[in-house]
């Protein structure tokens, strides 16, 4: 039985191995998850904003590696959210997800699961400089 995904992309954070890590993002896909308000007045016709947090001082883009990560994430937040806020998934290739990452953030994988993981915006930086 291999290692999944997760599994093998937590050792390579631990070991801060920006290579291996650029090559396994990169034939990945993520699943991020966006809110669109319909009511708010400054949208841009129901321009989505991204979900990120703040751990530990540092601000993160929240990604999943699977739809039922994601949507275990929404479930347990469901009652922060009027019913007007619409919140939808996108699903991203790991290329794309590093190439558009918000400027001076890291990256939370899979939070309120088993095993979230964190990649600081260091360790992301060098990730995204890496040669595939």
């Amino acid at each position: 039985m291999s290692e999944s995904f997760e599994s093998q992309f937590a050792v390579a954070v631990e070991d801060r191995d920006a290579q291996l890590m650029r090559q396994m993002i990169g034939q990945a896909e993520f699943v991020l998850l966006a809110v669109t308000d319909e009511d708010e007045e400054d949208a841009d016709d129901g321009a989505a904003n991204v979900f990120s947090t703040e751990v530990d001082g540092m601000d993160l883009l929240v990604a999943f590696t699977s739809d039922d990560a994601a949507r275990n994430f929404i479930e347990l937040r469901k009652d922060q959210y009027k019913d007007e806020d619409e919140i939808g998934g996108y699903i991203l290739g790991g290329e794309t997800l590093l190439e558009y990452m918000p400027p001076d953030h890291g990256l939370y994988l899979n939070p309120d699961t088993d095993s979230p993981l964190v990649v600081d915006i260091d360790l992301l930086a060098l990730v995204q400089k890496a040669q595939v």
